[in-house]
């Protein structure tokens, strides 16, 4: 009989045990609970946050893929102006003079004779103008097509003044006096522009 007290003893504190481990559970139940609420507020304020960070990253990337294409249509533009429509005399007035005569001859107009006039520059311009003229006869539709061709041109070749009068000899024909301007960069600008198209 004398072991039943310890008995009683160690499973009163088993008891008191499950008692305080049970009681610590309620309280961190209602504790949770209490504070799920708050918790979720907190991670919804949180994705909203991260999704507007999100849509800001995308913007910002789309601005850039934006100027990156403006920057490289720029260069493109650079590149074909420097490359292809002007560049310095010596190594463009050949391609200028053959442009000129191959519009000439698909015009089907074959005048007597072209003068060309580079004009004197001030020292320290960046361009040199050429003045090419030139008379013929013919239809007035050819004319037209004469200046289109012109303009469409891959050169640099802009029709600067344009004399008509009718030819009493044929109807219907005239006669046709164009004065043209074309341009080349100056001797010391040329590497300039040809290294900013290389991107040097």
């Amino acid at each position: 009989m004398s072991g039943r007290p310890g008995v009683w003893a160690r499973r009163a504190a088993w008891l008191v045990a499950a008692a305080v481990l049970l009681a610590a559970n309620a309280g961190f139940f209602f504790w949770y609970r209490g504070t799920a609420r708050e918790r979720r507020e907190a991670l919804e304020s949180r994705r909203a946050a991260l999704e507007k960070d999100v849509e800001a990253k995308e913007a910002e990337a789309k601005k850039l893929a934006g100027d990156r294409k403006r920057l490289s249509e720029v260069r493109a533009a650079l590149d074909e102006f420097y490359g292809h429509r002007i560049g310095g005399q010596r190594e463009t007035l050949a391609s200028v003079v053959d442009e000129l005569h191959t519009i000439l001859r698909k015009g089907g107009v074959s005048p007597g004779q072209i003068s060309y006039a580079t004009a004197k520059v001030e020292h320290g311009a960046s361009l040199v103008p050429m003045n090419v003229a030139f008379s013929f006869k013919g239809e007035y539709g050819r004319f037209k097509q004469l200046l289109d061709a012109f303009q469409a041109s891959r050169k640099w070749i802009s029709v600067q003044d344009v004399g008509l009068a009718r030819d009493a000899d044929m109807p219907g024909s005239v006669q046709v006096h164009v004065g043209l301007v074309t341009y080349f960069l100056a001797e010391e600008e040329a590497p300039a522009a040809r290294a900013k198209v290389a991107g040097r």
